[in-house]
């Protein structure tokens, strides 16, 4: 591998959060042999493998066995991880109860609450639980509004209130106390879902003549008041904002209007490319190709939805063929890279 190669390797690298399977730590060893001289900067971590008919047992079993299982990532990876998880609470819940983990609310309970140190309480319980398993980042709070009764937000009570104001307010406290703890929040799903019908984990979902901007108050307001450091993109289809491409692949809707128009500075994680809204469509170069140039920082691929055991070496080499072709700038990833060691510092990762 040349220098420039080298080089281009690790800021792809910084990009990457992956999927593995297993939770032993020869599976951490198989994951790092499998991709040697391809880092990534990013684990997530799943219970369920749902890639298995029916699902099955995946990297979490205990919080004695995750505390060991990311404690091995860490040692065994080249650089500090970002490790992150799922943990919105209630239904969408990696740390369960069954495992041995602290019982948890779901966003639609806060919201029904309404106490904001009720909030703040059960926020901290879940960050001390992250913390003590080795997580640093945590894929919620869901910012959507509750508006649809007939999507996957909904069915599985992830959205605080249909009020923006009363989603601000609970977010804002929840983010505080993962940022106070040194573990990322992340704020999702951008420009908003909560209206939407249909799940982008199956298939295409237009939203054109049910979202309005209203959903984007909580950004705006996270975003004013600097209590945002990381945005995840919806797959959500949108042709009065975009007329060719949905959220995570669209220019206008990641530059334009989350950079732009609403001032944020921070870091945008993709939601996983792998879900059908994007997979069924487009090809992973040209997916790739379509998130650098839109803005995305992060490309978080789940890898469990389908399983590819080369997806990272596939994601490099796509990068390196799109440098080489001139349909990807270098800056592009110097300028993400950026981000992202902002990102990584404030919580203390190198």
């Amino acid at each position: 591998m040349n220098t420039l190669s080298s080089d281009i390797s690790k800021l792809v690298g910084r990009m990457i959060i992956v999927g593995l399977k297993g939770h032993e730590e020869k599976d951490v060893y198989n994951f790092f042999d499998e991709n040697r001289n391809y880092p990534v900067g990013g684990i997530i971590l799943y219970d369920e493998d749902i890639t298995t008919t029916p699902s099955s047992p995946h990297n979490i079993r205990s919080p004695e066995q995750l505390k060991d299982f990311t404690k091995c990532l860490q040692d065994l990876s080249p650089d500090p991880l970002i490790i992150g998880i799922d943990q919105e609470g209630g239904k969408v819940n990696r740390l369960k109860k069954d495992y041995g983990f602290k019982d948890s609310i779901t966003m639609a309970e806060i919201g029904n609450i309404n106490d904001l140190e009720r909030t703040a309480a059960e926020s901290n319980r879940t960050i001390q639980t992250l913390k003590e398993c080795g997580i640093n980042l945590n894929f919620s709070p869901v910012l959507d509004l509750n508006i649809s009764q007939d999507n996957i937000v909904t069915a599985k009570e992830r959205a605080i209130s249909s009020n923006p104001k009363t989603v601000t307010d609970h977010a804002r406290i929840i983010m505080n106390c993962h940022h106070e703890n040194n573990v990322i929040a992340v704020g999702k799903h951008f420009p908003g879902q909560g209206s939407s019908i249909g799940d982008t984990h199956e298939g295409w979902v237009d939203v054109t003549n049910s979202w309005s901007k209203e959903e984007l108050i909580p950004y705006k307001n996270l975003i004013e008041s600097n209590d945002i450091l990381a945005v995840m993109t919806s797959h959500l289809f949108n042709k009065n904002l975009d007329a060719k491409y949905p959220a995570t692949i669209s220019k206008k809707i990641v530059d334009g209007l989350l950079r732009k128009k609403l001032n944020f500075k921070g870091v945008v994680i993709s939601d996983d490319p792998q879900m059908k809204a994007l997979s069924k469509k487009y090809s992973l170069k040209k997916l790739i190709e379509l998130m650098i140039n839109a803005g995305v920082d992060i490309f978080c691929f789940g890898n469990n939805m389908v399983y590819d055991a080369s997806i990272v070496k596939r994601i490099h080499r796509s990068v390196l063929e799109l440098i080489n072709e001139e349909r990807v700038q270098i800056s592009m990833l110097q300028r993400a890279n950026e981000r992202i060691t902002t990102l990584r510092n404030k919580i203390g990762l190198k």
